[in-house]
């Protein structure tokens, strides 16, 4: 049995797996530090500039738009890929057109999960940012 971690993932999926991984470390921190700023300035009871708390949610919209479209670069260079492999081969073999194929589905469900997870916590967030601006208003 062959062991899935993140690396191999990776690897698998094909050279656009690469900035998809940045896209998704990127959407983790921002909704991490997002979410620890929100607390402490809910904790705080001071004022809070709406438009400068929400300035960062800008960035989980530019990635939640990016990401598939990241994901079908590579779904399409997986299939570019496939039919090397099969233009290059003798006899066409389940297996040569497998291997694209695979890159392939890796990236765009991957580019995926990455514009849902950047959907979820922009929306969330923004949610937040209005419940905290609304309490200071009142």
């Amino acid at each position: 049995m062959k062991t899935t971690n993140l690396i191999t993932i990776m690897q698998q999926g094909g050279a656009v797996m690469w900035p998809l991984y940045a896209l998704l470390v990127i959407t983790v921190v921002l909704s991490v530090e997002r979410t620890i700023t929100l607390i402490i300035l809910w904790r705080k009871h001071e004022p809070v500039v709406k438009a400068q708390v929400e300035k960062p949610l800008s960035i989980l919209d530019l990635i939640a738009m990016i990401a598939p479209v990241l994901g079908f670069l590579g779904t399409v260079t997986g299939m570019i890929t496939a039919f090397k492999s099969v233009s290059e081969a003798s006899s066409v073999q389940l297996q040569v057109v497998a291997a694209g194929l695979y890159e392939a589905l890796f990236t765009t469900a991957f580019g995926l999960v990455i514009s849902i997870l950047a959907t979820i916590a922009s929306f969330a967030l923004d949610l937040a940012i209005g419940a905290l601006c609304e309490k200071e208003e009142s």
